[in-house]
């Protein structure tokens, strides 16, 4: 069973009733993926699951956290 649901740029923690939304997100080798997220109330979070707990990621390309798609180009 999911843990953590993606929902665009925000996910829902199993558990808790508010949507977060993600600030960055790292794949760690071993399968898991660690994320910091913000609540509505600007409180911040560091969380790290297994890849196996978080429904619609299927691999690191397919993960759609928005404020990770900034180009940095000059």
């Amino acid at each position: 069973m999911s843990s953590i649901w993606v929902i665009g740029n925000h996910v829902k923690v199993q558990g808790m009733s508010n949507n977060f939304k993600i600030l960055s997100y790292n794949f760690i080798f071993g399968g898991s993926v660690e994320m910091i997220l913000e609540s509505a109330e600007g409180y911040r979070f560091f969380l790290k699951r297994r890849k196996s707990q978080i429904s619609n990621i299927k691999d690191e390309y397919d993960f759609d956290a928005g404020s990770n798609g900034r180009d940095y180009s000059y």
